[in-house]
């Protein structure tokens, strides 16, 4: 058979990371240049997939087996073995069971063995530029959590971009209950698949390189919907270039990925069914009814602006704004993006001064929540949201009894029927938990990248010999009430780490602090809270929940 030079093979990150592997990046290779967003996608994406238990494919890494000091040399890839490694070395840092610790610094380092004569070994080596301090502030055990450190100030270039994805990380980290990052560790180690593509010279390695990141993987669906509205309206390149130099713009301030997303949502404003692929959706729904010159010069610079204050509900202070701010924060916890769609059209036609913005957003925040917890299913979701769409500049059909942005009463049983069910996913109980701390007497609307994490007051696994256990022998009666929203507190991360699993006691000694108080609001009913049992949370939920129906004024 035929030597070819070239070898590929599926691993987890754990094969990748093995001991004994080192992973280098040539001097010449660019340094590490993803953002905080891009950064924060990928784990995203990692925590979707522990939610579901499911397989997550990071793509194909290229290695070069002629690197110096016996290690692979990284001809592609070195974004995303970058990224993991810092997101390990943060979950280590967060980690409190020195087994684990032990196990993902496995992946990080090979401590040194004087008996064989080898000296430490670091998994990913940067290049000459960063490599240093990628050690010093990243691998090194306890660094990588530190954030806003005094010479982050002087900081620039890679090495700036790789402590804003350690503090973009670090902080979705550190909401995550220590079950969630478990999991997420376990994700990332075992069911984080990737394709090692091994060559034997540097020369065969770019070619590879070359067919993966042109032929072989698409780039970004924005850059093809940008060079499909150049090559639509035949510019000049004097044209072309200044549109492209605005169309990089879009992408520097809302990152790559939320261009995208801002794409799906004005293709689902053109086109009623927002089915498939987006880049042939866009073209068919969008290119097809505007002309691309126009689109760019008048309506994609609208859309951008709409978009920011859309996902950062930071529109002004003016109290009209700071109403409309809170229900777009509220809506950004949510588990789809639906809402965006409408919400998006409206900021661009009718904007926040309209006399009917604060009912409008309230009426879309309702449905929103609404839809997460009774409607399951995608295309009734497209459904339900598309007729908003359709009424939103007829206030007559957009505020009708019956109308788009109504509840009716078989659809409000199913609500409040739901609400005192059991919440099993991640997103849904802190999008619940946020919603309920702005619901209740003296709260307040918390965004989505707030320090604010849900805490289980009992615990979802209580330790073997647990006081628990004791006070609730019950295993079903455990399950079925633990994930209910009479047993959810909001914690910061650092207390959520405190609290963890210790008895009721402790836990409300960590809750209230010396000071005896708390700045989240549906924690503070705790204080007068002495026990906590099965019958306590039962009626927490039921009042939690009629909160809720009374805020949204089911029928």
């Amino acid at each position: 058979m035929m030597e070819l030079g070239i070898q590929s093979r599926d691993l987890a990150v754990q094969d990748l990371f093995a001991p004994g592997e080192r992973l280098s990046m040539p001097s010449y290779q660019r340094s590490y240049s993803w953002g905080d967003r891009e950064a924060t996608a990928l784990l995203q994406d990692l925590l979707d997939a522990a939610e579901l238990d499911e397989l997550h494919f990071i793509g194909a890494i290229v290695v070069n087996t002629a690197g110096q000091f016996n290690s692979l040399e990284i001809v592609d890839g070195q974004q995303r073995l970058t990224t993991l490694t810092i997101l390990l070395c943060l979950l280590r840092d967060t980690e409190t069971d020195p087994a684990i610790v032990a196990q993902i610094q496995s992946l990080i380092f090979d401590d040194p063995d004087p008996e064989r004569g080898e000296p430490g070994n670091y998994r990913l080596n940067l290049n000459q530029l960063d490599a240093d301090f990628f050690r010093r502030r990243i691998q090194t055990p306890g660094e990588a959590i530190k954030q806003n450190l005094p010479e982050d100030a002087q900081l620039v270039g890679s090495q700036h971009r790789i402590t804003e994805a350690a503090k973009a990380m670090g902080t979705l980290v550190e909401r995550l209950d220590l079950e969630a990052k478990r999991g997420l560790v376990k994700t990332i180690t075992a069911r984080c698949a990737l394709v090692r593509v091994t060559v034997d010279n540097r020369d065969r390695g770019y070619q590879v390189y070359r067919v993966l990141n042109t032929r072989g993987r698409e780039p970004n669906s924005h850059d093809i919907i940008k060079t499909e509205l150049f090559e639509t309206a035949r510019f000049d390149r004097e044209t072309a270039n200044a549109y492209s130099a605005q169309w990089a713009e879009y992408e520097a301030q809302l990152g790559s990925d939320p261009l995208d997303d801002l794409l799906r949502q004005i293709r689902a404003l053109y086109d009623r069914n927002a089915k498939g692929d987006l880049v042939s959706g866009f073209k068919k729904a969008v290119a097809g009814k505007v002309s691309p010159r126009d689109f760019l010069e008048t309506e994609m610079p609208a859309f951008v602006a709409a978009f920011i204050d859309l996902n950062t509900g930071r529109m002004g202070a003016q109290a009209v704004a700071k109403g409309i701010n809170d229900y777009l924060n509220r809506m950004r916890a949510l588990d789809h993006s639906g809402w965006k769609a409408p919400a998006l059209k409206f900021l661009m036609e009718r904007g926040v001064d309209d006399p009917a913005a604060e009912d409008f957003f309230w009426g879309l925040e309702r449905l929103g929540y609404v839809i997460q917890l009774v409607v399951h299913k995608r295309e009734q979701r497209v459904r339900r949201y598309r007729k908003v769409i359709d009424a939103l500049m007829d206030d007559d059909a957009l505020f009708a009894a019956d109308g788009p942005l109504s509840i009716d009463p078989e659809e409000a049983f199913k609500v409040r029927e739901r609400l005192t069910g059991r919440f099993a996913t991640f997103s849904q109980r802190r999008a619940m938990a946020l919603r309920l701390n702005a619901a209740v007497e003296g709260g307040c609307t918390l965004p989505p990248e707030a320090d604010a994490t849900v805490e289980h007051v009992l615990p979802r696994n209580p330790p073997a010999k647990s006081l628990w256990l004791t006070t609730w022998p019950d295993t079903g009666k455990r399950r079925e009430l633990c994930d209910t929203l009479g047993n959810f507190v909001l914690l910061s991360h650092e207390q959520n780490r405190d609290a963890d699993r210790q008895t009721y006691r402790d836990k409300k000694r960590v809750y209230f602090g010396e000071s005896g108080e708390t700045p989240f609001a549906l924690t503070r009913d705790l204080k007068e809270q002495d026990a906590w049992t099965a019958e306590i949370v039962r009626e927490r939920t039921i009042i939690l929940a009629s909160i809720l129906a009374q805020h949204w004024k089911l029928p």
